[in-house]
């Protein structure tokens, strides 16, 4: 007679992997940081799903098949190993759950293979699970038009409901995942993020600390997977690593009425404007940043900048400040200069920044390091300023090679553009060596015009469906021969 043996699976879900697992949201994030369990999160979620809706296909999908092997397939096949589970071929790279297990299949791809990808515009799913959607390091992840293209595959007949799920480190605030799930959000998409380690009972000893030692030359790295904070990944060397989201970042800044605003520069086919404004008590507040893209500064102008000025800052009086190249003459007409549109178009005065490097590179690095009242002295709205913040907290960064050489000047790209124009800024308005003394500042007196300056955590409400419970099991009995 054949032996009988009995598999046991016990899996017991943290809170934030429980809450994952069981949303019904119409789309999830699970974003933390490193050894949270995420892969198991994922795994997990893909059997709670066809058990709760029988006959279910989902696809498993990650930036290349290789990592996908190496991580999410074999989380996946430890948990629910093929021949007790289920049947995997690796020929359709498709896991069928074993009757009475579970119903439906799982697949799995990765979207350097267009074949694969392909595979998305015909199927009719029941959900999708993406692993690592945002880069860990450098380059990589998978695109957003992936993840809004799985969204219209989710059709398939008789569905309870649908899932999309993702699972990664916790993005860059430019990441597009960040921007569906955090800020601004989109309706019925749901955050599952830890605020404090809920693993480390599954990890090696001083595993966190240990990586924060390991990373300790890479401030950016160690903000993302072992503080378990957003933050933006540096490619290079900042060129202002004076900043601090902490004492720098401000929710919510209000100008005050009939004060003189600054508006700083430059220029390009990505003209650039900032509204900043000196306050009584000792801060430099910017307000408003505007990035135009292969446009001139005259659209930037027309369509953004004036009507922002009309519904924000009507009756502030304005000082332009920027570029000096806003000075020159256009080869269209040597009557007009970006310089002569500003003030023709807005009014107020210009003065150009210094050509040279080195005074705004100063300057910059100056006014990031003073205090007024505990906070920075310079105050970059959250929501209003992102391109100045991405700028500063190192967007705005020199290239530096594998050799260890770095460049000279910052490298021109996106961040570099509000960069230069926050250095132009900060040169003329703060010299180095004449950066206005720091008042002391009540948080009462503050109030009256700062906003609201305390750094925002997300956080996220009590999971709405049934928990799972903990210590659940799986016993499935397997015939082995003798």
């Amino acid at each position: 007679m054949p032996a009988l043996q009995t598999h046991q699976t016990v899996f017991n879900p943290n809170p934030i992997q429980n809450s994952f697992i069981t949303s019904t949201a119409t789309a999830d994030l699970f974003s933390s940081r490193a050894g949270e369990g995420k892969s198991t999160g994922l795994a997990w979620a893909a059997f709670y799903y066809t058990r709760a809706n029988p006959g279910a296909n989902l696809v498993f999908i990650r930036d290349t098949f290789e990592n996908l092997q190496k991580t999410t397939m074999k989380s996946f096949f430890e948990w629910f190993p093929p021949g007790i589970f289920g049947d995997y071929q690796s020929t359709k790279k498709e896991f069928t759950w074993k009757e009475g297990i579970a119903s439906g299949t799982v697949s799995f791809i990765g979207i350097e293979d267009p074949a694969d990808a392909s595979k998305l515009l015909s199927w009719e799913l029941a959900g999708f699970l993406m692993d690592e959607p945002a880069p860990a390091f450098g380059a990589g992840g998978i695109d957003e038009s992936v993840f809004d293209l799985a969204m219209t595959r989710l059709r398939q007949p008789n569905m309870k409901y649908y899932m999309a799920k993702l699972a990664t480190n916790n993005p860059d605030e430019s990441h597009w995942t960040y921007r569906k799930f955090v800020s601004p959000g989109v309706e019925g998409f749901r955050l599952h993020q830890p605020q404090n380690p809920e693993n480390s009972q599954n990890l090696p000893e001083n595993y966190y600390e240990n990586m924060r030692r390991n990373l300790a030359h890479r401030p950016d790295l160690v903000r993302r997977f072992v503080d378990g904070d957003f933050g933006f990944q540096s490619e290079g060397v900042a060129v202002t690593p004076q900043w601090n989201d902490r004492i720098h970042l401000a929710n919510g800044l209000i100008a005050m009425p009939r004060r003189e605003l600054h508006l700083l520069w430059d220029f390009g086919l990505n003209p650039t404007c900032i509204v900043t404004q000196k306050t009584p008590m000792g801060h430099w507040n910017i307000l408003d940043s505007m990035v135009g893209d292969g446009i001139g500064a005259t659209e930037l102008i027309g369509d953004v900048v004036k009507p922002l000025l009309r519904d924000r800052y009507r009756g502030n009086p304005l000082a332009h400040i920027g570029d000096p190249a806003g000075d020159m003459r256009e080869q269209s007409s040597s009557r007009n200069s970006a310089a002569r549109v500003i003030r023709k178009e807005l009014g107020g005065t210009w003065r150009p920044g210094p050509q040279k490097w080195l005074p705004r590179r100063d300057a910059a690095q100056s006014v990031l390091t003073k205090l007024v009242g505990g906070r920075g002295m310079v105050q970059v709205d959250r929501q209003r300023s992102t391109e100045v913040w991405f700028a500063l907290r190192g967007g705005w960064h020199y290239h530096k090679a594998r050799t260890g050489v770095v460049s000279g000047e910052p490298q021109k790209n996106i961040h570099s553009h509000p960069g230069d124009a926050f250095g132009y800024g900060a040169a003329v308005l703060f010299p180095t060596g004449k950066i206005m003394q720091s008042a002391k500042v009540t948080p009462s007196q503050e109030g009256s015009y700062f906003g609201n300056a305390s750094d925002a955590g997300w956080r996220i409400g009590p999971s709405s469906t049934p928990p799972l419970a903990n210590g659940q099991s799986l016993s499935v009995a397997k015939t082995l021969p003798e």
